[in-house]
C-alpha cells in the first residue's frame, strides 16, 4: 500500500474510498452465518471436534485475502475494476459507487445485529432451560471403534467409570446405572426415545478406539428434548494415560450443566482407582465378566480381579469386585458342597474388609459387607447399618437400595421394602433383577395383583430371566391360576438350564395342586443329583411342603439353618411357608433366626 499517508484521517478516507470498510461487515456477516451453520450441522454429520476451529482458521485467512482484494479491486456498475490510486483522481471527480456495495453493507449490518440478538436471547433461554431441567443423565455404552472386537470390555469399563464419577456429584438427581444402559448396546433407537425410556434429561454417548499403544476417546453430551449437542470433545493420548479420561469427562459434564462442584466432590472425582494401567485394564475385564452374572463369567471375573490385585495390592475397587463375586457364588450356590458356601461368603467378607481398609469411602465395599451380614451372617442390624452407610456415600448406587429393601422385608415392614425396591428401580429402570425384586416385594406383602403386574413388566424388559418367571409362577399360584403357575415354573427351569431350585419350585407347585406323582418324581430326581453335586436343603424342604409332609420339610429347613442357606431370610414372610407356621418346630427355627430382634 505505497500511497498510504502518515495522516490517520487521510488513510481512513482512503479505506473508505477503496470500499475496504464496506467489505468488513459483509465478510463478518457471511462468516457469522457459516460458523452458525457449522455449529448446527457438525454434530449430526459426525464431523470431528476440530472442525469448527479449522473453519475459523480458514475464515481468518479469507478475511486477510478479502481485505487485500478489496484494496486492489472495486466493484463498479461496469464490473470489477482495478482501483485507481488517489493521485490519478481529479479533485472534483466523484467516485462512482455501485449500489450493490451499499445494499450488501446495509444487509450485512442487519444480519450481524440480528444474529447477535438471537444468540444473546437464545443463550439466555438455553441457560434458563438448563437451570430448570432436572440434572438426570444416562451414559450410553461407548461404541468400540477398534479393529479388535475384544476391546468391548474397555468400552463397558469406560461407561461404568464415568457413571461412577457422576454418582459422586450430589446435585445430579439421577444417574442411570450400568445395567440399564447396557441394554442399549446394539440399539437403533434415537436418543430422544432412549431418554424418555430412561427418564433422563441428558445423554452422554461416545466411542473408543485403540491403535497400538494409543487410544482415541470421543464423548458428546446431548439434551434430547431439543436434540441439541451441548458439548463434545476428543481425547487422543497414550493408553497408559486412559485412567484420567473418565474424571475429565465427568468434570466437563458438570461444568456444561452449570454444576458447582464442592472441594470434596472434586477430590472424589479426581481420585484414581489405581495408578497402574495394567491393573486398570484387568479390573475392567473382571467387571465385564462379572456383569454376565453366569457361573462361568463370575469365576472368570475372580481371576481378573486377583490379577489386578497382584499388579496393584492397594486396588480397593478390585477387592470390592472380588467380594461381589464370592457373594454371588455363595448366594446362587455355585458350589459342589455346603462347605463351599461358607468359604465363599468368608472370602467375600475378607475382600470387602480389605477394600474398606484401603478406601473407607467405597460404597460398593460397604454394600458387599452388608450383603454377607444379611444373607449369611443374619446380622440384621449390622446389615442395616452398612447399607445405610453405603447409601450415604453413594445415594445413586442401585444395588445398595435393592438389597437394603431386604432388611425391611426381614422386619416385615413391607411398605418400606417396596419403597426402597422402587427407588432402586428408578435408578436402574431396565435391570432384570431389580425389576423382578419390585414384584417380589409385592408378592411377599401378599399384594399379588400388583406383583403380577410388575413381574409381567419385568418379563417384557427381559423375557428370558428365569428368576422373574418363577416369582411370577409363585404369584399365580397364590391366585389359584394353576396352569399359568406351572407354565412359568417350566419356563424358569428351561431358561435356568435345569437349575435345582427352579426344579424344586416346579415340584412344589405340582404337589400343592394335587399332582403328587410329578412332585415325587422331581424329588427323587433331586435326591439323585445331590449324590453328585450340592443341592440346597431349601429345595428339598419346598417340595416336601408341596407334598404336605411337614415333618420332612422341617428336617430339611433345620439343615438349611445349619448351612446358613441365604433364602431362609424369607422364612418369616414367604407364603410358601404358611402351612408350617403353626408347627412348634418351625416356630423354633424362626426364633433362632432372630427376626424379632
Amino acid at each position: 500500500m505505497p500511497e498510504q499517508s502518515n495522516n490517520p484521517f487521510q488513510f481512513w478516507q482512503e479505506l473508505k474510498r477503496r470500499r475496504v470498510i464496506r467489505v468488513i461487515p459483509v465478510y463478518a456477516a457471511a462468516a457469522f452465518v457459516i460458523l452458525e451453520l457449522v455449529d448446527i450441522v457438525a454434530p449430526s454429520l459426525g464431523l470431528p471436534t476440530w472442525t469448527l476451529n479449522f473453519i475459523i482458521i480458514l475464515l481468518c485467512i479469507g478475511f486477510v485475502i478479502s481485505i487485500i482484494l478489496s484494496w486492489v479491486y472495486d466493484i463498479t456498475p461496469e464490473g470489477v475494476q482495478k482501483t485507481k490510486p488517489s493521485r490519478e483522481i481529479l479533485k472534483k471527480e466523484k467516485p462512482i459507487t455501485s449500489n450493490v456495495w451499499k445494499v450488501a453493507t446495509y444487509v450485512s449490518i442487519v444480519i450481524i445485529i440480528g444474529l447477535l440478538i438471537v444468540n444473546i436471547i437464545g443463550g439466555r433461554k438455553n441457560a434458563k432451560s438448563q437451570d430448570n431441567l432436572e440434572k438426570s443423565i444416562a451414559v450410553l455404552p461407548f461404541k468400540n471403534f477398534s479393529a479388535d472386537p475384544n476391546q468391548e470390555y474397555m468400552c463397558d469399563g469406560l461407561t461404568d467409570e464415568i457413571i461412577n464419577h457422576l454418582y459422586k456429584i450430589k446435585s445430579f438427581e439421577k444417574v442411570v446405572s450400568l445395567n440399564s444402559v447396557l441394554t442399549y448396546k446394539e440399539t437403533i433407537k434415537r436418543i430422544p426415545e432412549i431418554a424418555v425410556e430412561l427418564g433422563v434429561n441428558y445423554i452422554l454417548e461416545g466411542t473408543y478406539k485403540k491403535i497400538g499403544d494409543q487410544v482415541r476417546v470421543t464423548a458428546q453430551l446431548i439434551e434430547p428434548i431439543n436434540d441439541k449437542h451441548i458439548w463434545q470433545n476428543e481425547y487422543d493420548q497414550p493408553f497408559a494415560e486412559i485412567i484420567t479420561i473418565q474424571s475429565n469427562i465427568a468434570e466437563q459434564i458438570a461444568n456444561e450443566l452449570k454444576t458447582v462442584l464442592s472441594t470434596e466432590e472434586l477430590l472424589q472425582i479426581e481420585k484414581r482407582i489405581t495408578d497402574n494401567p495394567e491393573a486398570f485394564d484387568l479390573y475392567f475385564k473382571g467387571r465385564y465378566f462379572w456383569n454376565k452374572r453366569t457361573e462361568e463369567g463370575v469365576k472368570e471375573a475372580i481371576g481378573y480381579f486377583n490379577n489386578a490385585i497382584d499388579v496393584d495390592t492397594n486396588f480397593a475397587r478390585a477387592y470390592a469386585g472380588l467380594a461381589d463375586c464370592y457373594n454371588l457364588i455363595g448366594n446362587y450356590e455355585y458350589i459342589t458342597s455346603k462347605d463351599g458356601i461358607w468359604d465363599n461368603y468368608q472370602n467375600g467378607i475378607d475382600a470387602a474388609t480389605k477394600a474398606l481398609k484401603i478406601d473407607s469411602s467405597l460404597a460398593e465395599a460397604y454394600t458387599s459387607l452388608a450383603y454377607v451380614k444379611l444373607y449369611h451372617n443374619w446380622d440384621w442390624r449390622g446389615a442395616l447399618k452398612d447399607f445405610e452407610r453405603a447409601i450415604q456415600l453413594n445415594p445413586s448406587y442401585s444395588p445398595a437400595h435393592q438389597w437394603y429393601a431386604n432388611c425391611f422385608t426381614v422386619y416385615t415392614q413391607h411398605d418400606k421394602a417396596i419403597t426402597e425396591a422402587k427407588l432402586a428401580q428408578e435408578l436402574d429402570p431396565l435391570s432384570p433383577i431389580i425389576n423382578r425384586n419390585v414384584g417380589f416385594r409385592l408378592y411377599l406383602a401378599r399384594k399379588y395383583d400388583q406383583a403380577i403386574e410388575e413381574l409381567l413388566h419385568a418379563l417384557f424388559l427381559s423375557p428370558d430371566f428365569y428368576v422373574t418367571h418363577y416369582t411370577l409362577g409363585l404369584a399365580y399360584l397364590q391366585k389359584s391360576m394353576v396352569p399359568e403357575a406351572i407354565s412359568e415354573m417350566q419356563k424358569a427351569l428351561r431358561y435356568s438350564r435345569d437349575n435345582s431350585y427352579c426344579n424344586s419350585l416346579l415340584g412344589y407347585v405340582y404337589g400343592t395342586t394335587g399332582d403328587q406323582d410329578k412332585a415325587q418324581f422331581i424329588l427323587n430326581e433331586l435326591i439323585e443329583i445331590s449324590k453328585e453335586r450340592h443341592v440346597s436343603p431349601i429345595s428339598f424342604a419346598i417340595i416336601y411342603i408341596g407334598l404336605g409332609e411337614s415333618k420332612n420339610a422341617i428336617i430339611w429347613l433345620e439343615k438349611a439353618y445349619e448351612n446358613r442357606t441365604s433364602n431362609l431370610i424369607y422364612l418369616n414372610t414367604d407364603p410358601i411357608y404358611d402351612p408350617l407356621r403353626s408347627d412348634p418346630r418351625f416356630v423354633e427355627i424362626v426364633k433362632k433366626m432372630g427376626f424379632e430382634k
